[in-house]
């Protein structure tokens, strides 16, 4: 659809809305939704939540929210409530619902923010928690649309989630939110990370084809938002026939997991990923169209590779080893900031080098571990709960508040 007519598309829509709210109120409803990304996908805490709902709450009234074809018709092949966002339905089930859950902003469950209703209660689920800012906190470059969305959603919200005080009060600047209004339930998603759902174990099997491997690794750095963009294995010293002989010869499962938009629109990461891949069968994609949950990945990773993402907190939950290549700390925190000191608590060392690469990797296929101290220290900072019942504490919080 032209920019023209997405326009057209979403005016038509806020009009309805607007129309709708004359008629339609939520007084005496208790009808939940849940979205995510934008209505684009079935993904992230909020399904992680909606398919707790679906196994343990069928008393409750409540929908997924979409804008998506796909996802409409994977949910009701299962027999599962979703509604389209972009239908007179999905508008009317939008004012009559009492309470929302979501990931990313008010989109995950209508056309724009302007459609939802004042009267509508947001409980904020988030994408994930990381070192860096994000959202509202971010140094440099707040899109003006996405702020009214994230304040909007302030305004209406009954509570949002976090993993522990200290995350509570170091996240609150990123959403526009007091530390209070966080409650401390864990992530919803992070309950896969203690007991993978049958599609993860699956999906996993597909995937690998139930071939075996000495030590399974994923590299998953952040995506930047600002330029320059990410960079692949950053190392003056790589030398990618080497590197892939290496992981080949030492019976390695090298993952490979950037960003989707740095595989469409960072040529210098697609070219080093696609000679990567090209080189060694044990170099594998495993991004949003392998594996849309990465936390139905992460309980099949031996270790992780990464820098300033999200991932790595989740990781904490397993215990397992974790290495860095913050190869440009300075930049990012000049444009991005950071919510705590980045460097003070990493749990796991720096890679500067190929040759740091491959020494990190004989120790892990060594068994040889040093970090497990620093990861148990962020670890417990990071994580009131590790026990897999989030969105048990969260549903509980949802029913007192009925």
């Amino acid at each position: 659809m032209n920019t023209y007519l997405h326009k057209l598309y979403k005016s038509y829509f806020l009009v309805l809305s607007k129309i709708c709210s004359l008629f339609v109120n939520n007084r005496g409803s208790e009808i939940i939704l849940f979205g995510a990304r934008d209505g684009n996908y079935f993904m992230d805490n909020s399904r992680a939540l909606y398919e707790w709902y679906t196994e343990n709450r069928k008393d409750k009234t409540f929908y997924w929210m979409t804008v998506s074809a796909q996802v409409e018709q994977l949910l009701k092949s299962k027999g599962l409530p979703v509604m389209r966002i972009d239908s007179l339905k999905g508008v009317y089930t939008l004012h009559k619902a009492k309470y929302a859950f979501y990931t990313n902003r008010l989109r995950d469950v209508a056309i724009d923010y302007r459609a939802v209703p004042s009267s509508l209660k947001m409980i904020f689920l988030s994408h994930g928690q990381s070192v860096k800012n994000t959202r509202l906190a971010v140094n440099v470059g707040v899109d003006s649309g996405f702020k009214s969305d994230s304040l909007k959603a302030a305004a209406q919200t009954l509570f949002a989630v976090s993993t522990s005080p200290f995350m509570a009060q170091v996240q609150a600047k990123s959403n526009g939110l007091k530390p209070e209004t966080y409650k401390l339930t864990g992530f919803p998603r992070n309950d896969w990370m203690f007991n993978p759902p049958g599609d993860a174990v699956t999906n996993w099997n597909d995937f690998t084809g139930g071939k075996k491997y000495k030590k399974i690794i994923l590299y998953a750095p952040t995506w930047r938002r600002t330029a320059p963009k990410t960079l692949m294995f950053p190392f003056a010293d790589l030398n990618a026939a080497a590197f892939a002989k290496y992981i080949t010869d030492n019976d390695i499962l090298l993952l490979l997991r950037p960003h989707i938009q740095d595989l469409t629109n960072n040529e210098a990461c697609a070219n080093i990923t696609r000679q990567l891949c090209a080189l060694s069968p044990n170099i594998r994609l495993a991004t949003i169209k392998e594996f849309v949950e990465a936390n139905y990945l992460l309980p099949f990773v031996d270790a992780l590779i990464s820098d300033y993402s999200s991932i790595y907190h989740d990781f904490l939950l397993l215990d397992r080893p974790i290495l860095f290549v913050p190869y440009d700390l300075h930049t990012f925190d000049q444009d991005n900031g950071f919510k705590y000191p980045y460097l003070e608590y990493l749990p796991g060392p720096v890679i500067g080098s190929q040759e740091d690469l491959i020494l990190a990797f004989n120790a892990l296929l060594a068994g040889n571990d040093h970090f497990s101290g620093h990861r148990e220290r962020l670890s417990n900072l990071i994580y009131t709960y590790k026990d897999g019942q989030s969105s048990n504490r969260l549903a509980q919080l949802l029913q007192e508040a009925l």
